[in-house]
């Protein structure tokens, strides 16, 4: 029952802000959704992404309401917290799965993004759920919830493609439901395609845009192009951003004692997506919003909790540890990142602002939270004038009935 920790932990983190108004790619996700809930603009929106995300807020907004939004992010926050833990428990052991479990509830990527039930959310907290189905042997439900990732957003594919080539290069077996999900994708492919449609194409800044994304992912692997200055900012978020430099010296320690060629094979999968992950979708030229990194941070922290578990002092290490998660989630202290990106005043809080990211790259810890619920008691006191990083559209106050800052 020790797993219960760590969703009550995300769960009070979470629930003062359950309400707040959408923002920034939050309320445009907000919106598309309604527009399909709506039936406007259905074939626009699946060039833009799958539409399992869309789905899902269409039925909540049927069963509960448009102000239900909120309660997507506690309920799968909390479902993605057990799935880690489970996975932790089938590779180490009950101590290190609880802390791996703990991390990712305090993780302030993981809270922020989870506000509004962004893609990237969705996407980890399926591949979450599914991997820890296929680690249990229910390889169904692993095919059930990798077939979400993949129609919530393209990216999660490298998971199932991880899947499969561990599967069949290095388990050589060959099961239906590894394969699944990747046929699950090709379908929606090649619905999109029939329909005059393309996959998601709309911020490729590279110099092969006009050929579309998965053009330009192919091309950069093949050319080195994904050697660009937005892997560079992406990368610098993963392995650096708000102390995640030290998560990465622990995982770096745990390397060193994962040992048994068992371990190693069983490990495989992950270090497949990683690599394919950082190297294609984390190198594709567009924004470089903090969020992209979230499907690697559960692993991230996984590893460095076994890594902590190894030293010579493990209690200190192990609250050193604590200590920097809770700082980086209610802080941008980091002096590591202080040298890479610059700050910005929003209200009474300072936070990063990755320069190729936009506005939504200050969406990263409790920060975020803070402002969300300020913005929220502004405008339901009809204070509207917002900074512009934080801008509100005036079709979300109507659909929230909120009557003020000209919703009528």
């Amino acid at each position: 029952m020790f797993f219960l920790l760590p969703i009550a932990l995300y769960i009070i983190l979470f629930i003062p802000y359950i309400s707040v108004i959408p923002s920034n790619d939050g309320n445009l996700e907000f919106i598309l959704a309604n527009d399909w809930y709506t039936n406007q603009n259905r074939f626009h929106l699946l060039s833009l992404h799958p539409p399992a995300k869309y789905i899902l807020f269409s039925f909540f907004y049927q069963i509960f309401g448009y102000n239900s939004i909120g309660y997507i992010g506690l309920l799968l926050g909390a479902a993605g917290i057990y799935a880690l833990y489970l996975i932790a428990k089938k590779f180490f052991d009950k101590k290190i799965a609880v802390l791996s479990a703990m991390l990712l509830a305090t993780s302030g990527l993981y809270i922020s993004v989870g506000l509004f039930s962004i893609h990237d959310f969705l996407i980890t907290v399926f591949l979450l759920i599914a991997y820890a189905a296929y680690l249990y042997s229910r390889f169904w439900l692993y095919a059930l919830f990798a077939s979400l990732a993949v129609l919530t957003k393209e990216p999660a594919l490298f998971f199932p493609l991880s899947i499969l080539f561990y599967e069949l290069f290095i388990k050589r077996k060959f099961s239906v439901t590894s394969f699944l999900p990747v046929i699950v994708f090709l379908c929606y492919l090649g619905y999109l395609y029939s329909t005059g449609n393309h996959i998601w194409n709309e911020w490729n800044f590279s110099n092969t845009a006009n050929k579309g994304s998965i053009y330009t992912m192919i091309n950069n692997l093949v050319t080195f192009q994904f050697l660009n200055k937005y892997a560079y900012e992406n990368w610098l978020h993963l392995f650096v951003f708000n102390f995640n430099w030290v998560y990465w010296i622990f995982t770096g320690i745990s390397f060193f004692y994962i040992k048994t060629v068992k371990m190693k094979k069983e490990l495989i999968p992950i270090g497949i997506f990683f690599l394919s992950f950082i190297l294609m979708p984390l190198s594709f030229q567009t924004f470089t919003i903090t969020r992209y990194i979230l499907p690697l941070l559960p692993f991230l922290y996984m590893f460095a909790v076994f890594g902590v578990s190894k030293m010579r002092f493990k209690p200190v290490f192990a609250i050193l540890l604590v200590l920097i998660t809770l700082v980086s989630l209610f802080q941008s202290v980091d002096p590591v990142s202080n040298f890479f990106w610059k700050k910005i005043q929003v209200f009474n809080q300072q936070l990063y602002l990755s320069p190729l990211g936009g506005k939504d790259s200050i969406t990263y810890n409790m920060q975020y939270l803070f402002l969300m619920k300020q913005r929220t008691d502004m405008i339901e006191h009809n204070h509207c004038t917002m900074p512009d990083v934080i801008p509100y559209e005036t079709q979300t106050l109507i659909l929230l009935h909120i009557k003020t800052c000209g919703a009528q």
